[in-house]
């Protein structure tokens, strides 16, 4: 937990204090401008300010939540089947990797 710790105060520091600057942890990232952005919605004085904590938190959290789910999921497979749990998830990229582009274009 001290690691995690140093990293999210790491990741902080870097938001706060160097705007603008690349991420560089994306999960630690993530988790911590939401904590950032909750801690703003629950004690923050300006309307404005909380208005857009809570739409950035809006987009983050399933981001995390699905990051959570994946963990969670991948650790009771790897308990179940050990090593050959790799199998599924590398079976999938294999898949994507050599599928056909699908034609559609994705909107920005």
């Amino acid at each position: 937990m001290f690691g995690v710790s140093a990293m999210a105060v790491q990741n902080a520091l870097v938001q706060v204090s160097l705007k603008g600057s690349p991420a560089t942890a994306v999960v630690t990232t993530n988790l911590t401008r939401l904590m950032m952005d909750l801690g703003e919605m629950l004690l923050g004085h300006d309307p404005i300010a909380t208005a857009r904590a809570r739409e950035r938190a809006k987009h983050t959290w399933p981001a995390i939540a699905g990051f959570a789910i994946g963990c969670g999921l991948g650790a009771a497979c790897e308990a179940a089947a050990g090593l050959w749990s790799l199998a599924l998830p590398t079976g999938l990229a294999l898949i994507a990797l050599f599928a056909p582009p699908s034609g559609r274009r994705l909107s920005p």
